[in-house]
C-alpha cells in the first residue's frame, strides 16, 4: 500500500472536480483531517481560478442569472448540525451516515462487518469495521482505497492511523489487517464492477 497522503495526481483531479463520487468522498474525508493535502488542494484551486480568469469572456444566456441565483440560494442553506459521534466522523461522512445506533452492519466474516452507503453506483462505498488482527477484505474484491477513521491498519511494513489514506496495490500477498488493540473503522471504496 502507499503512504497515508493522497497522491499529487489525485489531489489535482479532486481540485478540478474530476474524481468519481466515491473517491471524492474519501478525499473530502481525508482533507478534513490532513492539513498538508488540504493546502495542496487550495493551491491547485487558486491556480485553476487564475487560469480561468485568463480565458475569454462568454456571453451569458437569457436564464443564466436566474440559474446562478437558484444555485446560490440552494447552497446558502446551512448543513444540518452533525451529532456527536463515537468515533468522530469527518463532516462529509456525517451527512451520509446515520447515527451509530441506526447503522445496519452486514457480517462479512469473523470480526469483519460493513455498512454500505447508497448513491455511489457503480462504485461501492461503505464503512468497514474490523476487530484487531482481522484481515480487511471485501467480498470478492480488493479495495481501491481505504480511509482510516479509528484504530489502525497495517500491511506488515506500514501502519495507517486515523485520517490516513491507503491504496492497496494488489502486490501484497494478503490484504491489510486491523492493528493494535482497538477495532479499526474505515471508509472503503471498491472499484466499479466489483461486489
Amino acid at each position: 500500500m502507499t503512504s497515508g497522503h493522497a497522491p499529487t495526481a489525485m489531489i489535482a483531479d479532486y481540485a478540478a472536480g474530476g474524481l468519481s463520487p466515491g473517491m471524492s468522498l474519501l478525499m473530502a474525508s481525508h482533507l478534513t483531517w490532513c492539513p498538508c493535502c488540504r493546502d495542496k488542494v487550495a493551491r491547485l484551486e487558486t491556480l485553476g481560478g487564475a487560469l480561468f480568469c485568463r480565458g475569454e469572456a462568454v456571453q451569458p444566456g437569457p436564464s443564466c442569472l436566474e440559474r446562478a441565483l437558484e444555485r446560490i440560494e440552494a447552497a446558502a442553506a446551512p448543513p444540518p448540525a452533525a451529532e456527536p459521534r463515537d468515533p468522530p466522523l469527518p463532516r462529509p461522512l456525517c451527512r451520509l451516515v446515520p447515527r451509530s445506533a441506526d447503522l445496519e452492519w452486514q457480517a462479512l466474516g469473523p470480526g469483519l462487518a460493513a455498512h454500505w452507503l447508497g448513491g455511489f453506483e457503480p462504485e461501492r462505498v461503505g464503512l468497514m469495521r474490523a476487530s484487531p488482527g482481522t484481515r480487511l477484505a471485501a467480498p470478492a474484491a480488493a479495495p481501491e482505497a481505504i480511509f482510516v477513521i479509528a484504530g489502525a491498519l497495517s500491511d506488515g511494513g506500514t501502519s495507517y492511523g486515523p485520517g490516513d489514506l491507503a491504496f492497496p496495490d494488489g502486490r501484497a500477498p494478503r490484504p491489510p489487517q486491523a492493528a493494535g488493540e482497538a477495532p479499526c473503522l474505515c471508509l472503503l471504496l471498491l472499484p466499479a464492477g466489483r461486489a
